[in-house]
């Protein structure tokens, strides 16, 4: 019989504090460093509520996929439940299930194909806009484009006049949510930043119950099966009683397929062009890709699987910078993990970040090396060591969406440009609900003949 430790070693704890603090001065560098010096189970406390950091992928494997039926969502998913109410996010149990099933049709492979029309439309939008030589920040232009694309592939074209009110909401909500306002969110203590983060969740929320009247407006005339957006499948659906979304369950499900179907891939996007333009031979051989299968035409869904590299920088970014960097979850029963038992109840927090820098599985994590997801390497790679869009029964709904869209986009703007950064800024990432960039990411415009003329004179 195999004698069970009593508690998973972790940081010294403060009287009544706890220690769960320390992770909110730089919580990726310090569940790093828990990582690194306690193991791969390490216990905190935040306040009373006990904590458990999972860092191994065999135990994310367990809470994700093996396991999940014992899981509710954890506190992080449900720090900010004014935001996301009882959406795909956060909601569990039979409810979950429902929703997840009413809202799989806008997801089927049909649909995608129709939306990969409109995102090589926006991309082009986009780039009429662009002027060679100017200075752009290319994180707030991926937030417009991703944006934009979302409403109109998820919501119909009509909503567009909204885009720069959930752009705005949406800055001050990431902010009012990162480091110390976390914490503040949790205790419900009144800070400056979370005011303006609520008033931030009421704008977007005067926007997103207009685009729901509007949907039912456009319903109601033009009957079921008008369109194949996400909305028109939400208003028609019906549960086996023949019950309907109300607007609540309508508005916490858009506002969650926002945050996930823009906010993700903009960030995927804007960290995959500062990693293009710190490796100049990584964005060359992206570059030979696209030449060679596109040949400056547009790309459409046909061209995805004809794109190995282009997915493969776009996932090797998305180990660097996840634009999900944990999750959570809470034992609804005892969970035995490695030489322990959690109790039911217990807090579990899993970091994409730290998992995805681990040197065990990943050689020379810190480098940018797209190759690592060419089939032979990527088949060496533990499963769940890499786990952007989660895992197991509540995998991302939106994974595929966002894969396209993402590829779509790189290879329309890629073909044209290439973005030099702007010297002297300071590029970090801002650990909030998601991975934003702190200070945005600033570029210059180079054209593709001019920058290969500039590379030749060297």
């Amino acid at each position: 019989m195999r004698i069970r430790e009593p508690k998973p070693p972790g940081p010294p704890e403060f009287p009544l504090v706890g220690n769960a603090f320390m992770a909110h001065r730089d919580p990726m560098a310090t569940l790093t460093a828990w990582a690194r010096k306690y193991g791969d189970v390490v216990h905190y406390h935040f306040f009373r509520l006990p904590a458990y950091v999972l860092f191994h992928p065999e135990h994310i494997e367990q809470v994700l996929l093996t396991r999940a039926g014992g899981m509710s969502k954890g506190m992080i998913s449900r720090t900010n439940p004014e935001l996301f109410g009882n959406g795909l996010l956060t909601s569990d149990g039979d409810f979950w299930r429902r929703q997840r099933r009413l809202s799989n049709p806008a997801f089927h492979r049909e649909n995608i194909v129709c939306y990969s029309e409109i995102a090589t439309q926006e991309a082009a939008r986009l780039l009429e806009n662009w002027k060679m030589g100017e200075t752009r920040n290319i994180h707030d232009d991926m937030m417009n484009v991703t944006l934009r694309i979302v409403l109109r592939s998820l919501f119909g074209s009509d909503f567009l006049g909204g885009a720069h009110v959930i752009e705005k909401a949406l800055d001050g909500i990431m902010r009012g949510s990162a480091g110390i306002q976390a914490v503040a969110a949790l205790l419900h203590i009144p800070t400056l930043a979370r005011r303006r983060y609520f008033r931030a969740v009421r704008e977007l929320d005067g926007v997103v119950y207009e685009i729901i009247a509007g949907g039912r407006r456009k319903f109601k005339h033009g009957g079921e099966g008008t369109s194949g957006d996400l909305l028109t499948l939400l208003l028609a659906a019906q549960d086996d009683d023949g019950n309907t979304m109300t607007d609540q369950q309508l508005r916490d499900e858009v506002i969650t397929l926002l945050l996930a179907g823009h906010e993700t891939t903009a960030l995927a996007l804007s960290w995959t062009w500062y990693l293009l333009a710190e490796h100049p031979h990584v964005e060359e051989r992206l570059q030979v890709e696209l030449d060679t299968v596109l040949g400056g035409r547009w790309p459409n869904a046909d061209d995805l699987p004809k794109l190995p590299y282009v997915d493969r920088v776009i996932r090797e970014a998305m180990r660097l910078y996840p634009p999900a960097w944990r999750i959570g979850r809470t034992t609804s029963e005892p969970f035995e993990i490695a030489d322990y038992v959690l109790p039911a109840g217990a807090n579990i927090v899993l970091s994409q970040w730290v998992t995805h820098r681990d040197p065990r599985w990943f050689p020379d994590p810190e480098r940018f090396i797209p190759d690592r997801w060419e089939e032979k390497s990527a088949a060496q790679v533990p499963r769940f060591a890499y786990f952007p869009f989660g895992g197991g029964p509540r995998v991302c709904i939106g994974a595929g969406f966002a894969m396209m869209e993402a590829t779509l986009l790189l290879a329309s703007i890629a073909q044209r440009y290439r973005l030099r950064l702007v010297p002297d800024q300071q590029i970090g990432p801002l650990p909030s609900i998601t991975l934003r960039p702190k200070n945005g990411i600033r570029v210059q415009l180079q054209g593709r003949q001019a920058a290969k003329a500039v590379a030749a004179s060297h």
